[in-house]
């Protein structure tokens, strides 16, 4: 009698775990960590040897421990699916240990009851073509490999999502593009949530992730358009965010946020321009109903002329890390920090919070106790 009760409170659980809609999903998310410039790095030669060419080292099981026992809840995997896909009698098929990989991995996150997000990240043929010219052939290929990936991973519980594109723009231009361009982004957004759904069993009611044109939390709010989704409140809106530039994504300014004006900032009010941009975020979508996430947020560890400024350039950093992260979650949305792993130098691209060459030796100690204070917060 007891195993015959334990049997019904598991399966209930379970179908209530299948059915968690996006909004009461991303509030079991807390804050995310990318596992950047790994699975979608270029192709260097052969096969799954591709995972280490922009210069990081294997993913193991223990580093995902490792970010789960700083306080993640969530990892963003981004993945390039390109160099290992092929046609053969009509159909697209993955490379059977590409695939494999990329299941281990998330397997490896699953293990720690965190959330994960998969998408298709630098396609080169997708997200450098938003024209009307190549929409056809473009959304044939991407039906077709999202058809693949979905069917791939199509048993996997619900704390897997998928997220449809990365970053589609022209070009080396990341300002604001003509109506084409936006448009043929929403199509794909439509593809993949169609080519997702049509794959049935759990990915009929999994929740998936769109983006705006280029990722973009500024003008990219205006020109996106919402899919139609078969199912109800399963959608969820992702942008990404490294304002402001100069701080974020150069070197060229090296501290943020009012106190540390006098050294130079950016802008002597740092905090509302960045309080204004997560308030359109919220009225855009969390006050319609619309869950979002930051995708990819941060800034760069800027260089310093010697151990007295270095200590307040990390303190400025932790600053924005800390106030970023409660604008995000304040105004509905999961933010997930951008982590490419580098390390060994400082300055422009350079987002290793943690070593993976040292057993996750983290980098920055202040950030991580800016993250686990806001969640000690909620």
């Amino acid at each position: 009698m007891r195993f015959f009760v334990f049997i019904i409170v598991l399966t209930l659980s379970q179908s209530v775990a299948c059915s968690q809609n996006a909004r009461t999903m991303l509030s079991h998310m807390g804050i995310g960590w990318n596992l950047g410039n790994t699975l979608e790095a270029y192709n260097s030669g052969n096969g799954i040897d591709s995972e280490t060419s922009w210069g990081n080292v294997r993913t193991e099981k223990w580093m995902i421990d490792s970010i789960a026992k700083a306080g993640f809840r969530s990892v963003r995997i981004p993945v390039r699916w390109y160099p290992h896909f092929s046609y053969a009698d009509g159909r697209l098929r993955i490379d059977p240990d590409w695939l494999s990989r990329v299941k281990e991995v998330v397997g490896y996150c699953l293990d720690d009851d965190l959330y994960v997000i998969i998408n298709t990240h630098h396609e080169l043929w997708l997200e450098g073509s938003p024209f009307y010219a190549d929409s056809s052939r473009v959304y044939k290929q991407f039906r077709d490999l999202w058809t693949e990936i979905a069917l791939a991973f199509r048993d996997y519980d619900h704390r897997l999502l998928f997220a449809g594109t990365n970053e589609v723009h022209v070009g080396n231009d990341w300002g604001r593009p003509k109506d084409e361009n936006s448009e043929v982004q929403n199509g794909y957004n439509q593809v993949f949530v169609d080519a997702v759904r049509a794959t049935g069993g759990r990915n009929k009611t999994r929740n998936l992730v769109v983006q705006t044109y280029a990722a973009n939390a500024d003008f990219g709010l205006e020109l996106f358009r919402m899919p139609h989704d078969k199912v109800k409140n399963h959608l969820i809106v992702e942008v990404h965010n490294y304002d402001p530039y100069q701080y974020g994504l150069t070197d060229e300014v090296r501290f943020w946020g009012r106190k540390y004006v006098r050294y130079g900032t950016v802008s002597s009010d740092d905090e509302t321009v960045a309080a204004l941009l997560y308030q359109r975020l919220k009225e855009q979508f969390t006050d319609k109903g619309i869950p979002f996430i930051v995708g990819e947020m941060g800034a760069n560890y800027h260089t310093a002329s010697d151990r007295r400024e270095q200590a307040l350039v990390e303190a400025s950093c932790a600053d924005y890390y800390r106030y970023v992260i409660r604008l995000v979650r304040q105004s509905g949305g999961v933010p997930f920090i951008w982590d490419n792993g580098q390390t060994f130098r400082r300055g422009k691209e350079c987002f290793g919070l943690f070593d993976r060459r040292n057993r996750m030796k983290c980098q920055h100690p202040l950030v991580i106790e800016a993250v686990r204070l806001q969640l000690c917060r909620e």
